[in-house]
């Protein structure tokens, strides 16, 4: 990779923060700066190709990411090198409208004076509650904090720009609020092959206590985070420095970013091509993202 994009590159590549569509939207800049400066160069589409990999590989648990990096090479087959960055900024639209379709769909489901859930970042349910407020629909919602980084401070901060009362929770008291909420909505870093949502650590424990609470637990993503080749069985999960839980621990410790919920905790996975259930649905899924992405 070209020295230039290589601090772009780590940035995406170590950001543990930002909601998984920001990541994605970054690597489509990335990605359309490197073909804007360099379609005339011989080797472009291999180093494009390239780019696009070691991005994709850098954030392995995040399906569009892998996604993106198919679709650019498949592109660069047969696209002309000068038509690359065409269709980058295409693609790139098409991740802009599929949020704004997505949290459409998902306000729809959001009742004036309800009660709801969510925890960490996500792109896609801070969209459907600034929907919802826009439409005159203003609710309570427990943010659950998301440690280690605690990026649930900021989708409380958010949600309360947006006109909605936001309460922030600790991750572990989800449980005794679960009798107070409505429904809970959280984003998706994957929808694996068997229908098993891979999202921020906390995902399992808010879709099993809504499961007991029998309240609906729903994924807000795109198609785009379909993985049809993963399960929940070979899905590695990455782990992270132990000095974000505990400065100086002289114990073990795990710090693990990502939890799997089974499909049958999964009420719907809403999508910019509808809503879709993990147990029956997933090959409207796979179509869907022929269909709209290629």
């Amino acid at each position: 990779m070209k020295t230039e994009y290589l601090d772009r590159a780590n940035r995406i590549a170590t950001d543990n923060v930002s909601s998984a569509q920001q990541i994605l939207k970054d690597t489509l800049d990335l990605l359309l700066d490197f073909c804007q400066k360099h379609s005339s160069n011989q080797d472009f589409k291999s180093e494009l190709n390239s780019v696009a990999a070691t991005l994709s590989n850098a954030q392995s648990q995040m399906a569009a990411l892998t996604n993106v990096a198919r679709l650019i090479v498949s592109a660069s087959t047969k696209t002309p090198a000068e038509e690359m960055g065409r269709y980058v900024i295409s693609l790139r639209q098409k991740v802009g409208e599929a949020s704004e379709r997505t949290a459409e769909q998902a306000s729809s489901l959001i009742t004036s004076g309800g009660t709801y859930a969510t925890l960490s970042q996500s792109e896609f349910v801070i969209k459907a509650f600034e929907k919802a407020a826009a439409q005159r629909k203003h609710t309570v919602v427990y943010v659950m904090e998301s440690r280690p980084l605690f990026e649930g401070r900021q989708t409380a901060r958010a949600l309360k720009s947006a006109g909605h009362e936001a309460i922030l929770v600790s991750d572990a008291s989800i449980g005794f609020f679960i009798g107070k909420i409505d429904s809970a909505f959280v984003g998706a870093d994957a929808v694996l092959s068997d229908g098993t949502l891979v999202n921020k650590i906390g995902s399992f424990a808010l879709a099993a206590a809504c499961k007991i609470g029998k309240k609906n637990f729903h994924a807000v993503t795109s198609v785009l985070k379909f993985d049809n080749e993963k399960k929940a069985v070979n899905f590695v999960n990455k782990e992270e420095s132990p000095h974000e839980i505990y400065a100086n621990p002289q114990i073990e410790v795990k710090n693990i970013y990502f939890d799997m919920v089974g499909p049958e905790l999964i009420s719907s996975v809403i999508t910019e091509a509808g809503s879709f259930s993990p147990v029956s649905g997933l090959t409207g899924l796979e179509a869907a993202l022929t269909r709209l992405y290629g």
